[in-house]
């Protein structure tokens, strides 16, 4: 979309503040005392429209590093989607929070975040639905974050309710830069959530360095083994660069490994083994550590080397790297032969995916 259009757009909310930053737009919404920031080019649709009551508003669709973020703008309010609870806690099983709503806004945020600490204090308060609620709250905050919104005070009350309930939940929150500095900016001290990561994060990862992201070459090869890989490997992975070759390639000596991992938890891997020349085996991997999944886009090997117990070593590696990670499922799709082979390799057959 062209700035312009969506400054004609923004415009029909008289009551909004629209100043150009550069190549963003810092919209302040008044009655809520915030702004946030949108990139003309970064909105992929937009819709205008209108409540019951007549006042006007904009039905809004950002794109944010690869993740859709639903929104709408009104006069006196900002409304969003909250975060995907996979992006946020780092659980052993799926969490789902079924009565969630699709949609939040910034001043029910506001209101539910002090009832939910007035409750702690009420009579035969349920911790547990407590803490399903501070889970809640920290997917509205986090997606509220990826659209320029620093709901401060929200922040310092789940705060509060985190030293209170915080003990409840199903599992850890991802480590996130983002949440840190906004934490800060809230004034809330980092100790607490830094001791409760120390006790979650394997040994090992934490210590790692740029040099140690280089140190299994030639066998294993990180792409753009920088500063910025080594935050992401530090905030996703749950084994050392060595851990992951020996896991991947056990009783494979001879495989070569190429690793690219990403800041939104996305990941490539491409394992070779070539003998002399010819390449006798090739394996393509996905990971979505959001998701828990590993996906497995390809599996090759050579005619010479069928009948070898390879294709069965290598997917078992498979799986002891997906479970070694934290990640819970493992996604292939195949034909013909391939599909028979990871039947009897143990797969089963999704139902829900397309014929």
């Amino acid at each position: 979309m062209h700035q312009s259009e969506l400054v004609d757009a923004l415009s029909e909310l008289s009551a909004l503040r629209v100043e150009l930053d550069g190549p963003a737009l810092v919209v302040t919404v008044p009655a809520i005392g915030e702004s946030l920031r949108l990139y003309a080019e970064a909105v992929t649709w937009l819709k205008r429209g209108a409540l019951p009551e007549g006042d006007p508003l904009l039905q809004i669709v950002v794109h944010h590093h690869g993740q859709v973020l639903r929104m709408i703008l009104l006069n006196d309010d900002v409304v969003w989607q909250p975060a995907d609870t996979e992006s946020v806690l780092d659980a052993p099983v799926p969490v789902r929070l079924t009565d969630a709503p699709d949609l939040v806004a910034y001043t029910e945020l506001e209101q539910q975040s002090v009832a939910a600490l007035r409750a702690v204090d009420a009579p035969k308060a349920n911790l547990a639905t407590l803490a399903a609620t501070l889970l809640l709250h920290r997917c509205v905050i986090v997606a509220a974050l990826r659209l320029g919104l620093r709901p401060l005070r929200a922040v310092r009350r789940w705060h509060e309710l985190w030293c209170e309930v915080g003990e409840f939940l199903p599992g850890s929150f991802w480590p996130d830069p983002d949440w840190d500095r906004l934490l800060v900016q809230a004034g809330v001290p980092l100790a607490p959530y830094e001791e409760a990561r120390a006790r979650d994060r394997p040994a090992g990862i934490k210590a790692l360095t740029v040099a140690d992201l280089r140190a299994t070459e030639p066998k294993l090869t990180i792409d753009r083994a920088d500063d910025t890989t080594l935050a992401a490997w530090r905030q996703w992975m749950k084994l050392t660069p060595r851990q992951f070759y020996e896991v991947l390639t056990a009783e494979l000596p001879e495989a070569r490994v190429e690793v690219s991992l990403y800041a939104d938890g996305g990941g490539a891997v491409s394992l070779r083994i070539v003998a002399g020349s010819a390449l006798r085996a090739l394996l393509e991997l996905r990971l979505s550590f959001p998701r828990k999944m590993t996906y497995l886009d390809e599996i090759r090997i050579a005619d010479e080397a069928t009948n070898t117990g390879l294709f069965q070593r290598l997917l078992s590696n498979v799986k002891d790297l997906n479970r070694a990670l934290g990640l819970q499922s493992i996604k292939v799709y195949a034909t013909g032969e391939g599909s028979v082979a990871f039947a009897l390799a143990g797969f089963d057959w999704d139902r829900g995916a397309p014929e």
